[in-house]
């Protein structure tokens, strides 16, 4: 594991963060996990409850939340129907559902290499409200009110594309949480899905259309049909980069905030992605926050192969795959 990712210090300006794109919907699941999304040209409908069941904003300040902070996993009974087809060994055991919060997965090199790549992809797009979603396996950028292609984009613009060295770090970085839910969850044989992708939330940015609310309660696998675990993993920082925009798990009965995670660089949530999970982001209230939401599956049909097919071969190197 590399060295805690360090707080504080100077920061760009990001801009939006947390969403997915499967051409369509991303943008409220995708900010939580929110970007849990991205689905490799998202075809999902967002189908989440209106401001009145999960309204970020206004439920998180009216009510007492309780502050989450790194530790063990909790555990929580799963919603069974949320995990099937069960798949021995993969998907969780019944009473083995929970979140668990760790700090320092990653190095503070490391994030400033992730945050490289969603500056770069981003800067050749940007959504029209406050979110704006990259997902590099299926291509997916928000520029304004609809998705184009990062890929196609770098060629138009004549800008050098990502290389297979230069996201070298974004595919250590995923299968080290594999590792971290394999062994926090007690499983093994976690595939990367789709969506996985950067979200960045601009508070400047007011909604455009419904799909720019990302504060809205959802569940990831209602969202996204193939994610048994979900991790957010943190660029930006709470109270440096950006103010609001804390991840707040809410009750599955009621849809309203129970408990909240506040961001910070380095900082991962791991949580399995059924039913017993809705959770939603509050509004961020100013300046950028990114993410990376980070998705597995149980199933090979659902998974992320050829990790790299679509980046640059760097000079003097054999093209070759490289599975999620």
């Amino acid at each position: 594991m590399g060295k805690r990712a360090r707080r504080g210090g100077s920061r760009e300006k990001e801009g939006q963060e947390e969403g997915a794109p499967r051409l369509r919907v991303l943008t409220a699941v995708a900010v939580a996990a929110l970007a849990s999304g991205v689905l490799g040209l998202l075809a999902l409908a967002r189908g989440g409850p209106r401001p009145a069941q999960g309204d970020g904003s206004a439920v998180s300040r009216s009510l007492r939340l309780e502050e989450l902070q790194p530790g063990p996993v909790r555990r929580v009974s799963c919603h069974a129907k949320s995990y099937r087809p069960i798949v021995p060994g993969c998907t969780p055991a019944p009473n083995d559902c929970g979140f668990r919060i760790v700090d320092g997965l990653i190095s503070q090199e490391e994030v400033d290499a992730l945050r490289k790549i969603a500056q770069r992809g981003m800067a050749l797009g940007g959504g029209a409200g406050g979110p704006t979603i990259l997902d590099l396996h299926s291509g997916a950028l928000s520029l304004e009110d609809k998705f184009i292609d990062v890929w196609m984009a770098f060629n138009l613009s004549r800008r050098k594309a990502y290389t297979q060295s230069e996201l070298l770090v974004y595919h250590e970085v995923t299968q080290r949480l594999a590792a971290e839910v394999e062994a926090t969850f007690g499983v093994s044989g976690v595939m990367l899905t789709s969506p996985t992708f950067f979200s960045r939330i601009s508070a400047d940015r007011p909604p455009r259309i419904p799909n720019d609310e990302y504060w809205h309660s959802h569940i990831d696998k209602q969202q996204y049909g193939s994610f048994v675990y979900t991790v957010l993993l943190y660029l930006s920082d709470q109270g440096v980069d950006f103010e609001g925009g804390s991840l707040c798990f809410d009750s599955p009965k009621t849809k309203r905030a129970v408990s909240r995670v506040a961001p910070h660089p380095g900082r991962a949530v791991l949580f399995t992605s059924g039913e017993e999970h809705p959770h939603h982001v509050e509004q961020v209230t100013s300046g950028s926050r990114l993410a990376l939401t980070v998705a597995f599956t149980c199933n090979p049909d659902t998974a992320i192969h050829n990790f790299l097919g679509r980046a640059l071969p760097d000079e003097g190197s054999s093209n070759s795959d490289t599975n999620g």
